[in-house]
This record gives structure tokens, sequence and C-alpha cells, in this order.
């Protein structure tokens, strides 16, 4: 094993993966992200499907892609049989290897500020548009934590979900991965992540929303000089927040992870802070509800107004010389409407409008 600094941050896996392909020796290149897991026989599944007849390009190994702790979500992929799933399913980089001189053929990984796709899914998409084949070892061997999926991860990075599945990786059965499989199924979740029409978007497009996603882009550190109103706005914040909404009043519903984010980009000392929960056509309790500051609970109460309004009150302090995170617990129901008008019903916890920030000199 060998270690290569390159000499600046790229911002993406594409030059990294570029490096390595250039530094190898062997003909199969796989590949691991810094928040994936690989199951201990990741690499056998991989090769007893090299050499089977015809050769393959690529070589995908089941993948369980898990959406933010406490979501009980998961996504399965890269099981398949048919030839164009290549052309319409997610695999991610650390369930596939391919030949080494595939990136001759199709060429090397692209910059991401250059290609509408991912560059991943920009790179499977050439190798399959170009007719190279692809087969599935048929076997979860790929566990994905998915830092996109995750508001902020890249500003306060965590690795519980990673520590705990390391712990019980060694007596996950051949059963806890069906039932996987068979959970996954039944939900929708099989298989189900596809491409979208890339065509839609501008080069650099998602990947300039992955990083707003992660926290690498996010509004500038300010210092706080007085009472100042933090108004909702329409970055994505990966699945920590839904979309912006407008009708009537700006918020935007926590969900369908129970942990969502809130970023503070001000500096300062002791301030109490407003979180307004705007009125709704849904029942939402905020007894449950509990408010953590860089991770420690901190004493909140509910206070309520006659418009029907509410908000989540508290006080604390400030880092000096960085942003501030604000994580709420919530707890998670079923959204009564269908908003997507596919029979979707979101899992959501509360709604969030304006936040308020007011110094103060002294505790209180």
């Amino acid at each position: 094993m060998s270690w290569t600094n390159l000499p600046s941050n790229s911002g993406s896996h594409s030059a990294p993966h570029n490096e390595g392909i250039r530094l190898a020796r062997r003909p199969w290149i796989a590949y691991l992200g810094h928040d994936d897991i690989w199951a201990p026989d990741h690499l056998e599944a991989i090769l007893d499907v090299i050499d089977s007849d015809p050769p393959p390009g690529f070589v995908v190994s089941g993948c369980v892609f898990y959406g933010p702790d406490g979501s009980d979500i998961q996504w399965v992929t890269g099981l398949f049989t048919g030839d164009d799933a290549p052309l319409h399913h997610v695999f991610p980089p650390s369930s596939f290897a391919h030949r080494r001189r595939v990136s001759d053929m199709i060429g090397e990984w692209q910059d991401p500020a250059s290609v509408a796709p991912p560059p991943d899914a920009d790179f499977l998409l050439r190798a399959a548009r170009a007719g190279l084949r692809f087969r599935s070892t048929g076997r979860v061997t790929v566990h994905k934590f998915a830092a996109g999926h995750r508001y902020l991860s890249y500003v306060r990075p965590r690795s519980d979900e990673q520590r705990v599945l390391l712990q019980s990786l060694d007596r996950l059965d051949d059963g806890h991965v069906e039932r996987l499989i068979e959970k996954s199924t039944e939900r929708g979740r099989f298989m189900a992540m596809r491409y979208p029409d890339f065509q839609r978007y501008a080069a650099g497009f998602l990947f300039e929303a992955n990083r707003w996603n992660k926290g690498l882009k996010r509004p500038p550190l300010r210092p706080l000089s007085g009472r100042t109103v933090i108004e909702q706005t329409d970055e994505p914040r990966a699945l920590d927040w839904y979309a912006l909404e407008t009708d009537g009043v700006r918020l935007r519903w926590s969900g369908p992870s129970p942990r969502p984010r809130i970023l503070i980009p001000y500096s300062g000392g002791r301030v109490r802070i407003r979180i307004h929960v705007p009125r709704v056509p849904m029942a939402v309790s905020l007894d449950g509800v509990s408010v953590f500051v860089e991770e420690q609970e901190v004493d909140r109460r509910v206070e309520r107004e006659e418009d029907g309004t509410s908000a989540l009150v508290f006080s604390t302090e400030l880092r000096p010389r960085d942003e501030t995170v604000v994580t709420l617990s919530t707890p998670a129901m079923f959204s009564p409407h269908d908003v997507t008008g596919n029979g979707d019903r979101r899992l959501v916890g509360v709604p969030v409008g304006d936040l308020v920030i007011e110094p103060l000199d002294s505790p209180g």
C-alpha cells in the first residue's frame, strides 16, 4: 500500500481517481470512498466475476445506501441482470471495479464543473454507451453513507454510523442482508436510484448543489452586530430539509432526517435564538422537539402567539471564530397530504420559518 498527496485539493474525487489509475500497476481498479465500508468479502465477490465469459469491463457489487441516522431509509442498488441497467441505475464508485484500460478507451474522470452529471455517473454512462459490459456480483458487499445526503457533513464530520456498522459487520449474516433487500423492495427502494435527465442541468450545477448539501459551499461567516433575522432560503440541504415553500409564509419542513441541522453563519458571544414555527394546516406539537447546539442539548421553551404561530426559544454561545451548528431532534410523522401527486407522503418533522438572533449582554 502506498500514499500519494496531490499538490492541491481539486474539490472532487475525479483528480484523485485519475492519479490512482495513472499509478496503478495491476489490470483492475477498485475504489473505496472515505465514508463507505466494504464487507470483508467485497474483493472476493469482484474476483469471482472478473474471469467470467465473456469478460466484463465493469463488475458491480450490491450496495446499501443508508439514509441519515434514524430515518430508517435504505436503498439497494447494484443487483441487476439486464444489459441496460448501467444506462439507468446509480452505482457509487465504492461498489464497482473496472479494467485499468477502460480509461484509455473512454477517457479519464472529468472535472465536475465541466459536465452535467456527477463525475461518477458521467464515467459510467460513457462506458455503458461505449458498449462496455457490466456484470453484477449478485451480492451485497458495500455499505454507503453518502455525505451528500447529510447536511453540513463536511462542516461537522462524524463517523458514528460507520463505527456502529463496523462493530457489527462480522455478525451480519445473509439473513440480515436479505431483510434489508426485502424492506427496500417493500418501500420501493430496491434498484430505484435512477439517473435523472441530465440534459436539464447546466454543467457543474449538480456538483455545486452537492457542495451546498455537504456544507462546502455556505453563506459567508460574519460577526453578529445586533438583532438579526435569518430568512428561509432555497439552497440544497440534503435529506435534512425539504424544499422551500412560499405559500403565504416562507418555510421548510424538516425531514426525512429526524435530526436536521441548522447553520448559524455568525460568530459572537451569548445570544438568544428564536426558531419560528409558522401556522400550517397540520397539527404540529413542539413538546417532543429537543434542541442541540454543537451536539450539546440546551434548555428551550416553546412560546405560542395569538396568531397560531409558535417559536422554539433558547440561549447559547455562538462560536467566536466559526459558524455554529444547531440540531433539532424531531418526532417524525407522515404528511397527511400527497405532496408529489404520486402517492408519496413525506416523512416530516417540523416546519421552520425565520430565525431571529439577539445578542445578550448577560445570560438570560
